[in-house]
C-alpha cells in the first residue's frame, strides 16, 4: 500500500462495523480508526489531558525508543516506559524524563514561557500515514522546537508504528504499543544540546 497523504485527519470515529479477518478472528483496523488513532497519538504528544489515557491499553502497554533514551543518556535497547502507569506518569509528573542532560537546570525550560514543560510536547505535524495493516499503523512525522532558550530550531522528522488492538471491554481500538525513532541530533539541538563534528582525521 502507498504512503497516504493526510491533509486532515478525523476527530471521531464513525459509525459502522469492525473489520474482521485478523489472526484468529481478531478485529481489524479499518481508515477511520486509523485516523482516529493518529489524531489521538498527535494529541498525546502535544496537548496531554489525563483523560487521554483511556486509548492506552491497560495490559502490556510499552513505548520503545532508542532515539529517545540516546537523547536522555540512558542505555539502550530496552522500552523507555515499559507500562502505561509509566508512560502516564511521564506526561503528569514533575520530574523530566531529560533533567539530567543539563547541568544548569532542574528542568527543560518551557517554549516561550518561564515556566516548566514536559519534554514530550512536542509542536509535532503529521506528514504522512501508511502503509497500515490489520493491527498496526505507520505515521511519519515532523516537529520543531522554536522558542528554547539556548536552543537551534531544526526540524526533527522521525516514524513511529502504533500497534492497535481492539479491546472489548472499552469497545474501540487501543495502542498496544509505540515504536518510535528520530533525528536525535536535532532534536538534542532543539532542546538546547550542543554537538561538535569530530575533527577531521590527519
Amino acid at each position: 500500500m502507498r504512503f497516504l497523504r493526510i491533509l486532515t485527519l478525523a476527530s471521531s470515529v464513525s459509525a459502522g462495523s469492525l473489520g474482521s479477518g485478523g489472526p484468529g478472528g481478531t478485529k481489524c483496523l479499518k481508515q477511520r480508526h486509523v485516523d482516529t488513532l493518529v489524531e489521538a497519538y498527535k494529541s498525546i504528544l502535544t496537548q496531554w489531558e489525563p483523560s487521554m489515557a483511556d486509548i492506552l491499553a491497560d495490559d502490556g502497554f510499552f513505548d520503545y525508543s532508542d532515539s529517545i533514551n540516546t537523547v536522555a543518556g540512558l542505555a539502550t535497547g530496552f522500552p523507555i516506559f515499559p507500562n502505561k502507569t509509566d508512560f502516564i506518569a511521564h506526561q503528569t509528573d514533575a520530574v523530566r524524563l531529560f533533567a539530567s542532560m543539563f547541568s544548569t537546570g532542574p528542568t527543560i525550560p518551557s517554549i516561550g514561557t518561564n515556566s516548566r514543560v514536559q519534554p514530550d510536547s512536542l509542536p509535532l505535524s503529521i506528514v504522512e500515514v501508511g502503509p497500515w495493516n490489520c493491527g498496526q499503523i505507520t505515521v511519519i512525522w515532523s516537529a520543531t522546537f522554536t522558542g528554547v532558550p539556548g536552543g537551534t530550531p531544526l526540524p526533527v522528522r522521525g516514524i513511529t508504528v502504533i500497534e492497535a488492538k481492539y479491546s472489548r471491554k472499552e469497545d474501540q481500538f487501543q495502542i498496544q504499543s509505540l515504536k518510535v525513532e528520530f533525528n536525535s541530533m536535532n532534536f538534542y539541538r532543539n532542546i538546547g544540546g550542543v554537538c561538535e563534528r569530530p575533527a577531521p582525521p590527519p
